[in-house]
């Protein structure tokens, strides 16, 4: 439980951190940040001084960073994320209708990675060096280096524009949700088919395997009864970690696929210097990837005797 308690203060620790460079983003970005978003407010009209000062007076740019920093904090802790610049609206409206769609792309992405990657794993550890096993390590470091935007587009124009079978983008029906799944879904895959893999083959050669094998046990229960329980420990801790950086990827699929999800959110106000917006859209990432962290923190301590007191 002291370990618990450790975890939550270290996890509250990088939500004030992410926060912070959060906030430190819009100073940094080149150019006039309040000219910026004057100039989307006015559809492409350059500002003048005057309204440019008025502008900043109002929104709080005049006034030092960590005067700033502290004002949207105090916010924060009552519930309240700011407004956006560029629409008006309050930043937790557009992160409650961006939120879901994300969190369903990211429940669908999950699902086709543990789908692909336990028979694949599976397969290449029954067969040690043959080649099922070569083709199944192959086919998991082609999707680990094949970088999301590419296996973006061309699963856009062999099943969208070619073969007719999928949207090319939007949002709408689960047909628009099947490519971005897939596509955030195969980096994950990868990684995850090689831990079950690797983790599988050390069980295997245990003494309770072999004995389990000698009762004349089915292989197939052998293998999902005995073995794969043992081996989920450093699964579940591998699924859990790249879960969190899920969140890369699909900000750069939401964006191509045009997935009204909290990616491209994101996007969309880092290009307008939505400075309210870009805070709120990473303190929920970072929100998140701690939660999935902590969760599987506790899931490796349930499954695992071995961690257990560890959490």
């Amino acid at each position: 439980m002291s370990r618990l308690v450790h975890r939550l203060i270290v996890s509250v620790g990088l939500l004030v951190a992410v926060s912070i460079a959060g906030f430190a983003i819009l100073p940094a970005m080149p150019g006039d940040a309040a000219e910026v978003i004057l100039m989307e407010r006015m559809d492409g009209e350059i500002p003048t001084r005057e309204a440019l000062a008025a502008f900043r007076a109002d929104a709080g740019f005049d006034d030092i960073w960590p005067v700033q920093y502290l004002r949207w904090l105090a916010g924060v802790l009552q519930g309240d994320l700011g407004t956006s610049f560029r629409t008006d609206d309050p930043v937790l409206s557009d992160l409650a209708l961006a939120l879901p769609r994300t969190l369903m792309l990211g429940t669908a992405a999950a699902l086709v990675s543990v789908m692909l990657a336990l028979p694949l794993g599976i397969a290449a550890a029954l067969r040690p060096g043959t080649w099922i096993d070569r083709l199944a390590m192959a086919l998991a470091v082609v999707g680990m280096a094949t970088p999301n935007f590419w296996l973006a587009l061309l699963g856009m124009l062999l099943f969208s524009l070619t073969l007719g079978w999928l949207p090319v983008s939007g949002h709408g029906t689960w047909l628009h949700l099947v490519l971005p799944a897939l596509v955030v879904g195969t980096a994950l895959t990868g990684v995850l088919a090689r831990m079950v893999r690797s983790a599988l083959l050390e069980v295997l050669g245990a003494d309770f395997i072999r004995t389990a094998r000698a009762k004349g046990l089915h292989p197939a229960r052998v293998v999902l009864a005995h073995a794969f329980p043992n081996a989920a420990a450093p699964v579940l801790t591998v699924l859990g970690l790249h879960l969190g950086k899920m969140f890369d990827s699909i900000v750069v699929v939401e964006a191509v696929f045009g997935w009204p999800g909290l990616g491209r959110l994101l996007v969309d106000a880092i290009l307008a210097r939505d400075g309210p917006v870009i805070q709120g859209c990473l303190l929920v990432i970072g929100t998140a990837t701690v939660v999935i962290h902590l969760l599987t923190d506790i899931a490796v301590n349930r499954v695992d005797p071995r961690a257990k007191g560890a959490v």
